[in-house]
């Protein structure tokens, strides 16, 4: 640089610093913009006197309408069948009188859908790898005394893939509703049934609704049955919430998830705001009475929340809404 004048040589050694951060390897920051957005929310939490905690995360880079792809006015007017007393869910379980104060049921380890609207289809599996694990003999889950979340196991993992590509609804990343019934091996045979769910090894996820293509030397894990807790449209009470977690694990169900949703990293969830729709499909897998809420688990990756999982204020967004159970 000994013939730079001075001026241009002081700019490119300014500059050398930067360029070679930006070679290092790491994650990337998060945009300002997001920064703003949440410090925003935080005002409002305090305004509104919530407790719960809110930060940038992975999932708040996308606008909700790219995650939330769950649909209930694309239910299948067969589904009603699976409502209480309907012939395909003629072994309804009663309300258990006694339930413990709190409770983790069966579930696998949270996945990421990605900035496709496929939580439904997310939902539909992690319910079913949960009935399986239970019908296993996997340990339940549990909460840890630092707050962590262990999962009952990560065996088997199924594919959320066959669920997005091949379901005979047309159902996509704009949006779908729970499959149990496409993976069921009592309606196997016409096109989009199945003999139940490939290993997720067989039809890795891509984030899209792809060509539709299974080996057929995959393995399946069936959808023996499954039923709606109550009504389909409704969010049924809180008794039989758990009474259908205890029994059967863990139950699928819908939720309104805004942007406080959307950037929770902990406490107990407690949005205050009025909503009379649903967006969002979840799984809840437990409760605890002593913090009033239920413990959901999500499919935003290990980076949202409580590695995946949420505390959440019973009643809150409608949450439990269309809430149902399935066996394996």
């Amino acid at each position: 640089m000994r013939n730079f004048p001075l001026s241009l040589r002081a700019l490119v050694l300014a500059a050398v610093p930067a360029l070679l951060a930006a070679d290092q390897p790491g994650p990337r920051p998060f945009a300002p913009d997001l920064t703003r957005k949440v410090e925003q929310l935080r005002m409002a939490i305090q305004a509104q006197g919530w407790t719960f905690q809110v930060d940038v995360n992975p999932a708040l880079q996308y606008d909700p309408e790219r995650l939330c792809g769950t649909r209930q006015e694309l239910m299948p007017p067969e589904y009603r069948a699976h409502e209480p007393g309907g012939f395909e869910n003629y072994e309804v379980r009663e309300t258990l009188a006694s339930l413990p104060r709190s409770f983790v049921g069966h579930f696998s380890d949270p996945k990421d859908q990605g900035q496709c609207g496929s939580c439904w289809a997310f939902s539909t599996i992690g319910s079913l790898e949960g009935a399986a694990l239970k019908k296993s003999g996997a340990p339940a889950g549990k909460v840890n005394a630092d707050g962590s979340i262990t999962v009952s196991g990560t065996t088997p993992s199924l594919s959320e893939e066959q669920v997005l590509s091949c379901n005979p609804w047309g159902w996509a990343c704009n949006g779908g509703y729970f499959a149990f019934d496409m993976l069921m091996p009592s309606k196997a045979g016409r096109q989009g049934y199945y003999m139940g769910a490939v290993p997720a090894a067989a039809f890795p996820y891509v984030g899209d609704a792809v060509a539709c293509s299974i080996p057929r030397s995959a393995t399946c894990t069936p959808v023996t049955r499954w039923g709606y807790v109550g009504d389909s449209g409704a969010v049924p009470p809180e008794a039989a919430i758990k009474s259908a977690i205890y029994q059967y694990g863990g139950v699928s169900a819908c939720i309104y998830a805004d942007n406080y949703f959307m950037a929770y990293t902990g406490g107990v969830f407690s949005d205050s705001n009025y909503y009379n729709t649903t967006n969002h499909a979840i799984i809840l897998v437990g409760w605890d009475d002593a913090k009033g809420a239920w413990l959901l688990k999500n499919s935003w990756g290990p980076s949202w929340g409580i590695n995946g999982f949420m505390w959440i204020k019973y009643g809150t967004c409608n949450v439990g809404l269309g809430a149902c159970w399935v066996v394996a």
